[in-house]
């Protein structure tokens, strides 16, 4: 049995566990992810967020995606691991911890969480790239904000969920544009507000749409920062919920983003055997 809290962050839903004893390596985190994030089979996320011991932080943030894979940075999971260390009595309300996209620095205030990204170099950022798939022609952005992040901005949304699904799984796929794969985020400046983005986002590892992504809010600011379409304050409003994003330029080339937003405690969750197994439906 693991006990484990379900958590989101503007509709990003985690399962977060504490893992400060080491009790789970990273292939039984991964199996864990790919068994207990499956919907209506077993409990349900978009991911699964361990924290473990570091050696220059308070603790190390790890995510492991819905499909088994790790990934660097999760900026809607960072504000839920940042509210479980507190809520659980691990750190104070005011944090740094080790993620593989970079060290996050958080503050805790009630179920808002303000976060300090690791800084984003703009230096090796391509603004004005070329696509097409699925018979359409996209014009992308593409930059790392802890993973790597395609944005393309958009004049109207004329498009469903499921389209935009086809479409990011379709752009998240050219291994001749992206090796690794990308988040590819659809982003539209507000009509009635200059400091406003609409973004949907199609998320690696998750490999579908998902409600909201702190770093695809981030990234889609800072590109929209560099084409001059928005200002250094910008209001991202997910389907999920609303990501407010602060820049910060240290460099002509390196920015400080802030992201801040919802980090809700939905249950306490405790995983029993049977939501692990691979298909409850098998006859036995």
């Amino acid at each position: 049995m693991i006990d484990c809290l379900k958590m989101n962050g503007n509709g990003n839903d985690f399962l977060v566990v504490d893992n400060l004893s080491l009790a789970m390596d990273a292939s039984a985190l991964a199996r864990a992810a790919r068994a207990v994030c499956r919907r209506r089979e077993s409990v349900g996320a978009d991911g699964l967020l361990a924290l473990e011991p570091s050696e220059r932080a308070a603790f190390r943030m790890r995510l492991f995606n819905r499909d088994g894979s790790e990934g660097e940075m999760c900026g809607n999971g960072a504000r839920c691991a940042a509210r479980f260390a507190f809520d659980r009595g691990i750190v104070g309300r005011e944090m740094t911890f080790e993620t593989r996209g970079g060290d996050v620095h958080a503050v805790v205030r009630g179920n808002r969480v303000a976060l300090d990204l690791a800084p984003v170099s703009t230096g090796s950022a391509v603004l004005k790239a070329h696509a097409s798939v699925e018979g359409c022609d996209f014009t992308y952005a593409f930059l790392v904000v802890g993973v790597p992040h395609a944005v393309i901005f958009e004049r109207e949304r004329r498009r469903s969920i499921a389209e935009y699904a086809v479409l990011g799984r379709a752009l998240r796929s050219r291994q001749d544009l992206f090796p690794v794969g990308a988040n590819v985020n659809f982003a539209l400046l507000s009509s009635e507000d200059s400091g406003t983005l609409d973004v949907v986002t199609y998320e690696r590892g998750v490999e579908d749409v998902t409600l909201s992504c702190g770093t695809g809010s981030a990234a889609s600011a800072i590109a929209g920062r560099l084409l001059g379409v928005v200002g250094d304050e910008v209001r991202v409003v997910n389907p999920g919920g609303v990501n407010d994003v602060s820049l910060t330029w240290i460099e002509t080339d390196v920015v400080q983003p802030r992201l801040e937003g919802g980090a809700l405690i939905i249950a306490e969750v405790r995983l029993l055997p049977e939501a692990f197994e691979a298909d409850c439906r098998r006859p036995a």
